[in-house]
């Protein structure tokens, strides 16, 4: 039930129509950051940061991350996001594709909210039009990712070395407390 819930709320970001704009004011982490290339406008705070430390607690990529991040940020720096999970700071991840663009923490609510209000002024079918010509290129190779990852997930999640990774990574953030 659950690997069904999150295969449909990864697709809804892939099939959405309008134009998906995100701010991030803080960490984005394992699918927070994942999804990302799924947006069409990522604006971070210079203190944002983002990482997948998926290996970390026994996880395979998801979010269609496998796809989208060797495309963005080319295969070196996706795979040592991906295995090693890597943080990128957020002038990091501008630089290599995964951010729109970085705003200063003192400046970032006021920055982010003049570009939404540009937006808004645009017309609506201009936008979703745009965003068709722009992202139905990759959308059956998306969606085709979600499930190999989610197939990937459901092996994972149901192999007992899977599940003591988990518990092993759960039992060390709780000691660390």
């Amino acid at each position: 039930m659950f690997l069904f819930l999150f295969r449909n709320f990864v697709n809804t970001f892939i099939q959405f129509k309008k134009p998906i704009i995100v701010a991030v004011n803080g960490p984005a982490i394992g699918l927070g950051a994942s999804i990302l290339p799924l947006c069409d406008v990522v604006w971070a705070n210079e203190k944002a940061w983002f990482q997948t430390p998926y290996t970390t607690f026994g996880q395979s990529p998801d979010g269609c991350s496998s796809l989208t991040f060797p495309r963005i940020m080319g295969l070196a720096s996706a795979n040592e996001m991906l295995f090693s999970g890597r943080k990128l700071t957020a002038q990091e991840a501008c630089a290599k594709g995964l951010v729109s663009q970085v705003f200063w923490p003192g400046t970032f609510t006021q920055e982010v909210m003049v570009r939404i209000k540009e937006l808004v002024t645009c017309h609506s079918v201009v936008l979703e039009e745009s965003k068709a010509l722009v992202r139905n290129i990759m959308k059956v190779e998306l969606e085709q990712a979600n499930e190999k990852e989610c197939e990937v997930l459901k092996k994972i999640w149901g192999s007992a070395q899977g599940m003591d990774s988990m518990l092993k990574y759960l039992q060390n953030r709780i000691d660390e407390f």
